[in-house]
């Protein structure tokens, strides 16, 4: 597989996983995309408590449909790739997918960045979604300080 076809598959996965996350809660079809992930796939998010701890709470891909159901219910929702990095290596795949979010609710409306870390493998099938951790910027905490994106990029939001 030539690096334009990989991209393309790669820019074509992500584009399925944001649009699913972005859709209306009703419609959003997660089963469209369960073909992406690897059966022992894990989804991790990560960032700070309210008491300004770190935390990680890892999820199965069922569990984090429960979550984000929870999370954004009645929730006006859109993430949008902004940036996409891929490393390859033979069967493994590391890919970094900038993004920016939007969401409105009846009490609040919010919007950032953040990063998602991919590791993807490929047993033969075309590639598939190993695990997702991912976080998002806040005070003290940028993505073009990070090299993430480049400096003249940073909308100087945290």
């Amino acid at each position: 597989m030539t690096d334009t076809q990989s991209s393309s598959e790669f820019r074509a996965l992500t584009r399925r996983l944001y649009e699913v996350v972005s859709a209306a809660p009703a419609d959003r079809n997660w089963e469209s995309i369960r073909e992406l992930y690897h059966p022992r796939a894990t989804m991790v998010r990560t960032g700070m408590d309210e008491d300004g701890r770190p935390f990680v709470l890892a999820m199965t891909f069922d569990e984090y449909i429960d979550n984000v159901a929870e999370l954004l219910e009645n929730t006006e929702f859109s993430e949008t790739e902004v940036h996409q990095e891929v490393t390859e290596f033979g069967n493994i795949a590391r890919l970094v997918s900038v993004y920016e979010y939007q969401s409105r609710s009846p009490d609040a409306q919010r919007h950032g960045r953040g990063v998602n870390f991919f590791n993807l493998v490929n047993e033969g099938g075309g590639w598939k979604i190993m695990n997702i951790v991912w976080d998002n910027e806040r005070e003290g905490l940028t993505l073009s300080a990070a090299g993430l994106l480049d400096p003249g990029a940073d909308s100087g939001e945290g």
